[in-house]
């Protein structure tokens, strides 16, 4: 799968991270209420940031996808991450984390429409994978607006083996692949009287 470096929508630019997002970031970072509900440590800090976004430009150049940057298009402003990354399996991870003064503005629903609509028009199969803690506040919108409006389906609900928070999983699965025509079978290739 090979998503852009670069997508806009009517509000948004995703773009791969920079180490400049490093301080626009920090109320998001630094924002352990926001953090509490991602089914990770409370907050991660100046310094696992800055390597977070160092491993999401490097899993673009391995893997073709990412989290992204996403960024205000009217004002320039970073208004948090959004993208793909690889979960404990390797599957593809929607992943969407706002800045709190950003929630309720329907963000993070555009900026994941974009990721997903790419990638789920890449060719040949396609697994992706979200989870989010069960105990999100937001979670009858976010599973309604995000996850099944993509065509994403509830797989389990059990605890995340790190933080022991009940997490939800979701799995998205692209069609199989339509068989191509091939030779007519009839009685002439072998088939019936």
């Amino acid at each position: 799968m090979l998503t852009p470096r670069r997508m806009t929508t009517e509000r948004l630019l995703l773009r791969l991270p920079f180490a400049s997002d490093l301080d626009p970031l920090r109320d998001l970072y630094d924002d352990a209420p926001a953090l509490d509900n991602v089914g990770t440590e409370a907050a991660w800090g100046r310094e696992r940031t800055r390597r977070r976004l160092e491993t999401w430009r490097g899993e673009y150049e391995r893997w073709g996808y990412s989290m992204y940057t996403v960024v205000e298009r009217l004002d320039g402003e970073v208004v948090g991450l959004c993208g793909l990354c690889p979960d404990e399996g390797g599957v593809p991870e929607l992943a969407c984390l706002l800045i709190r003064r950003y929630w309720r503005r329907g963000y993070c629903r555009e900026a994941t429409a974009a990721v997903l609509s790419r990638a789920q028009a890449s060719p040949g199969p396609l697994t992706l994978s979200a989870r989010m803690e069960a105990d999100q506040p937001s979670l009858p919108y976010l599973e309604q607006a995000v996850v099944y409006a993509h065509g994403f389906v509830f797989e389990s609900e059990v605890p995340d083996p790190y933080s022991g928070k009940r997490m939800r999983y979701y799995r998205w699965s692209s069609p199989p692949a339509k068989p191509t025509a091939g030779p007519r079978a009839g009685p002439e290739a072998g088939w019936g009287a």
